[in-house]
């Protein structure tokens, strides 16, 4: 799969911006800040979005 492929399947644009959120994360918790529960349910969701997209796309069924 190359780039152009995978930006049209909309997994480039769900990993950056699961790393932006990480990147957020990270940052306010390495200034002792506290994490709003929006952005770490954003993260969780990009995340659940991402693999369950990387998972579709590899065919895998459960079960089988």
């Amino acid at each position: 799969m190359n780039f152009w492929d995978a930006l049209k399947q909309s997994l480039i644009i769900s990993g950056i911006i699961a790393l932006a959120l990480l990147g957020s994360i990270v940052y306010l918790a390495v200034t002792g800040q506290e994490i709003p529960s929006i952005l770490a349910e954003g993260f969780t969701l990009v995340l659940g979005f991402y693999f369950g997209s990387k998972i579709t796309s590899t065919g895998y069924t459960r079960g089988s």
